[in-house]
């Protein structure tokens, strides 16, 4: 790599990490002992660098936000892209329940500096579903999960993603547009969460809902952070045949449904009954749901309020500090025998995920995860949408050895 590219990279990641940092400091006020950030961007920073996945180029980016109004619901809408002149390929965010237009910002940030144009789009209403609940029990938590995540809600929600995509795509062809770096031709979609029922159908899952008339959803890949899996639905061999495109799946082994409707090995499941080809599942150990949302430092997932975890505080299942014992973890340390959590592309194939020793509280989520899904996914955009063979070589020979016993990655 030459300097000039070196230098660049170096300031992205010490941003990237930065963030990081900053969440590390915010944690630190609930419960002694947390990492200093400098210690936790030390760590990170030695951990991306034995071989986390580079983009041949990084951006400084720019963001805007927008209310868009389709018949009588506000769209909330937001586009991260490059500042430089050009055309960038599309990835489109859509995010979970209780999110705006505003989530994933780690994701959508990581990729943006890539070179991508990362277009959200949510109803504003479902990012204000929470904003009346202070606790729900496990009743409530299931009957709203079973409003939102029905055929009848996803089949509004792909209406209203169509004709925002019709939508981007004339503002995009109007030059001098802030959308006009877009390139439509070239586009992933990428969801979590409620975002990630969508972009599975997207994808090809066969799904109870109706798609709307003449929509031109022309998508490359897709991106799905937490799979939403229920066997209420069908048979997951049938649901998934038609899903040929290439496809990255992430979730983790504490990827707990908060809405109940789902087991957490399921996550997975609708993986191992796909058609191969251009199919990846990356497994975080002790991944948990909210640790895939990439929010913001010293922010919460806005997703569903939950009645506290005894021994956990007041603020319920989500965010605790990290520990130094989270930081100081050998980077390429392996569980179980011959080190077979080797994430290579020769390593099982849809194979059942192996329980792993399991910490005995709940805590927030490895820092390492944060560096793992985005390098991770950006490499798979770069294959899909770039045609990058380098970001092929890193998911199927490097990937696995970076991350060792933290994640899994598999292949087929």
């Amino acid at each position: 790599m030459n300097q000039p590219r070196a230098d660049m990279y170096g300031a992205f990641l010490r941003r990237r990490l930065a963030v990081i940092a900053a969440l590390l400091s915010a944690a630190g006020c609930m419960q002694p002992g947390p990492p200093l950030p400098e210690e936790a961007q030390a760590k990170l920073e030695e951990f991306d660098a034995q071989g986390g996945y580079r983009p041949e180029r990084i951006y400084a980016t720019n963001e805007a936000r927008e209310t868009w109004k389709h018949v009588r619901t506000d769209l909330d809408v937001s586009l991260i892209a490059p500042t430089t002149g050009g055309h960038f390929p599309l990835v489109v965010y859509l995010p979970g329940l209780g999110e705006d237009a505003t989530a994933g910002a780690f994701w959508r940030r990581s990729w943006a500096a890539a070179g991508y144009a990362v277009f959200t789009v949510q109803p504003a209403a479902l990012g204000k579903v929470f904003w009346a609940s202070d606790k729900l029990d496990a009743g409530e938590l299931r009957a709203t999960g079973r409003t939102y995540f029905s055929s009848a809600s996803l089949e509004s929600r792909l209406s209203h993603l169509a004709w925002a995509l019709g939508e981007l795509r004339q503002r995009a062809a109007i030059p001098g547009s802030p959308y006009a770096v877009a390139d439509p031709a070239k586009t992933a979609v990428t969801g979590f969460d409620l975002g990630a029922q969508a972009a599975s159908a997207l994808a090809g899952e066969a799904v109870k809902a109706a798609f709307p008339a003449n929509a031109e959803f022309n998508f490359a890949g897709a991106v799905v952070l937490s799979p939403h899996v229920t066997l209420a639905e069908g048979k997951l061999d049938e649901r998934a045949a038609g899903m040929a495109m290439p496809l990255l799946a992430v979730t983790g082994t504490d990827d707990d449904d908060p809405y109940g409707m789902s087991a957490t090995s399921l996550r997975s499941a609708l993986w191992q009954s796909m058609p191969p080809g251009g199919k990846y599942l990356l497994v975080l150990q002790g991944g948990t749901h909210d640790a895939l949302a990439g929010v913001e430092p010293g922010q919460k997932w806005k997703g569903p309020p939950s009645q506290p975890v005894p021994g956990e505080g007041s603020e319920g299942g989500g965010w605790m500090p990290w520990s130094r014992e989270d930081l100081t973890l050998q980077v390429g340390q392996r569980s179980g025998p011959g080190g077979a959590r080797n994430g290579s592309a020769g390593g099982p194939s849809g194979g059942a995920m192996r329980p792993a020793d399991r910490p005995l509280r709940k805590r927030g989520p490895d820092v390492r995860h944060w560096a793992e899904v985005a390098s991770v996914s950006t490499a798979f955009l770069d294959l899909v949408l770039k045609g990058r063979e380098r970001a092929r070589d890193w998911l199927s020979r490097d990937a696995g050895r970076w991350m060792g016993a933290s994640a899994e990655l598999r292949h087929k």
